[in-house]
């Protein structure tokens, strides 16, 4: 295996030099190859080469990724090169380039069982950008070929001029070379269909195949998602794997060589290890390793029983809504916040959107959504946190607050969970300028409507990094790690508020969670994936938004020692 493993990073090192040469050697003067009829064709191989070097170039971050299209990719481009550097091609360079050709093709088939990573969905904006880089390196190295062909036969012709006359052979005309028209006005018109054709299937997977996904996935999730974010399986940037001999969908998505799970698995208790041992097997034939974010500890044993480790990563407030009441002295302090909201004239209401729509209140939502992001820590999160969702309701439930005189303060969305016999805070929002006491109100005045529906259960969700360690367990470097993040990094992510503000409302139980993962220990791989997968600017947007807040910070200190010099 190692054997094939190193076979298979220095093909890809090599291609990535092949496509350099490739590149480069395409701008070389053939002599022996001058004469005028002759030369129209070497150009038309000097346009392909160009174009399978920036193929390559294109190919080569999946080819690391491990991808099989990416390895067959290059496997065909290579072969077709390496046909056409013997036919056409005597120059020394091109001699080198075949046998780097030739190595690269033996190294990339003795290496091929480590190249079994399936390729992800092409989204359609993917495609779209996707599409319009490609035709312009198509364009582009038409304008490069046709300039070519004018400069060797002593024509001056600017790199303008040779735009305007590609243009013209791209629609049918002509410009003194018949078989290099003919080959480009056939080729950039093959590429574009090629382009549309991809495009449109990209949108019709979107639009069509992830709908019929989704419905199947949702009617899971309301039958078994235990987990409160279960329900957050549907939301569009997750991948869904569907159980081959049970019932169940699992929603993951990918960073480089991790896949990263967002809660448990979601299938009958009973058929939960048959679900899970599906998936590593899923994951060990692509060759991936694999982290659980916020499972609950309900399955922590059948994890343990697969070999996967785990580590708390947090606790789950959680509302046991028949015994839930503002009566009674550890509820005194969101009692006076919530009696402190009423007296500022906040009232509560629920909206109900696939009843009927109501676009004020949702232009209401979306500038308490702005005003909210302007002042986060960080950049807005995903994967493990949703959204709004307005765009499709589906089974959220909207509560949100006004002031006296009408103004959207605050607004909370709830998803279901517990088989739809409970709720979870998903998205909470508020103004900066709100009065006190508006979420607390709004989340009081939901969980009482639970309550009088007959409901469960309430939850607030996971407070992140808070009591990782465990009782009776040995400290592992991984929950000291997290424990030292949770002291230690309030400057980028407010761990300790969100623990406070959840604490506030005396939750009926901290249910922990936990980060499984297939590694012995938590890797610094796993958990870039973990951090990239919720917020895609990673590291960069923690360190970015601290030091926005930081200048923001020294801005203020310099005007307050302005105002008092005045």
């Amino acid at each position: 295996m190692k054997i094939k493993k190193y076979a298979a990073i220095s093909a890809i090192v090599l291609v990535v030099a092949v496509a350099i040469m490739i590149f480069v050697a395409s701008f070389f003067q053939v002599p022996r190859l001058l004469d005028r009829l002759l030369y129209h064709y070497t150009e038309i191989n000097r346009f392909v080469q160009r174009l399978f070097s920036l193929l390559l170039l294109l190919i080569v971050g999946n080819l690391g990724a491990r991808k099989r299209l990416a390895w067959l990719l290059c496997i065909v481009i290579l072969a077709v090169s390496l046909f056409m550097h013997f036919l056409l091609h005597y120059h020394v360079v091109h001699v080198i380039i075949i046998f780097c050709e030739l190595y690269a093709l033996a190294a990339l088939l003795l290496s091929q069982d480590y190249f079994k990573r399936p390729s992800n969905k092409l989204s359609l904006k993917h495609a779209l950008m996707l599409a319009a880089i490609g035709i312009s390196a198509v364009f582009f190295n038409a304008v490069i070929g046709r300039a070519n062909l004018s400069a060797h036969m002593g024509q001056a012709l600017s790199f303008q001029q040779s735009i305007a006359v590609t243009l013209r052979i791209i629609w049918g005309g002509n410009s003194g070379f018949p078989a290099y028209e003919w080959f480009i006005f056939c080729f950039v018109w093959l590429c574009v269909v090629g382009f549309i054709i991809l495009v449109l299937r990209s949108a019709i997977i979107e639009g069509v195949i992830t709908k019929a996904e989704k419905e199947r996935a949702r009617e899971l999730v309301k039958k078994y998602g235990q987990n409160p974010s279960s329900y957050l399986t549907l939301e569009d940037d997750k991948l869904l794997y569907f159980g081959q001999e049970v019932e169940g969908v699992i929603a993951y998505g990918v960073v480089g060589g991790v896949v990263v799970v967002n809660g448990d698995p979601i299938t009958a208790p009973e058929d939960f290890i048959r679900l899970l041992a599906e998936f590593k097997a899923f994951c060990s034939e692509h060759s991936y390793q694999c982290i659980f974010l916020g499972t609950t500890d309900v399955f922590i044993e059948q994890y343990i029983l697969l070999g996967y480790s785990h580590v708390k990563c947090g606790e789950e407030a959680r509302f046991a809504l028949a015994d839930y009441q503002l009566a009674g002295r550890k509820m005194a302090r969101l009692r006076a916040m919530i009696n402190h909201a009423n007296h500022a004239g906040l009232t509560t209401y629920e909206y109900k959107p696939l009843e009927k729509r109501d676009e004020t209140i949702e232009k209401g939502m979306h500038e308490v959504s702005r005003q909210w992001l302007q002042g986060k820590k960080s950049g807005k999160l995903g994967f493990t946190v949703g959204d709004a969702g307005l765009e499709e309701p589906l089974d959220r439930r909207y509560f949100y607050a006004k002031d006296s005189v009408g103004r959207m303060v605050a607004f909370h969305v709830f998803i279901p969970f517990a088989g739809m016999n409970g709720y979870m805070a998903d998205v909470t929002r508020r103004l900066p300028d709100a009065p006190g006491g508006a979420t607390e109100k709004i989340m009081y005045d939901a969980l009482m409507i639970f309550k009088e529906e007959g409901l469960h259960w309430g939850s607030m969700g996971l407070a992140s990094l808070a009591n990782v360690r465990e009782d009776g367990m040995n400290d592992s470097v991984a929950a000291k790690l997290l424990e030292f993040i949770y002291e230690k990094g309030n400057v980028f992510y407010g761990f300790k508020d969100l623990h406070r503000a959840k604490e506030k409302y005396s939750p009926s139980a901290w249910v922990p969670g936990y980060f499984v993962y297939s590694a012995k220990t938590l890797t610094p791989q796993l958990a870039y994936a973990a951090i990239k997968i919720q917020d895609t600017g990673g590291v960069q947007d923690f360190l970015g938004s601290f030091l926005k807040r930081k200048l923001r910070g020294l801005k203020r200190e310099a005007d307050h020692e302005e105002n008092q010099a005045d």
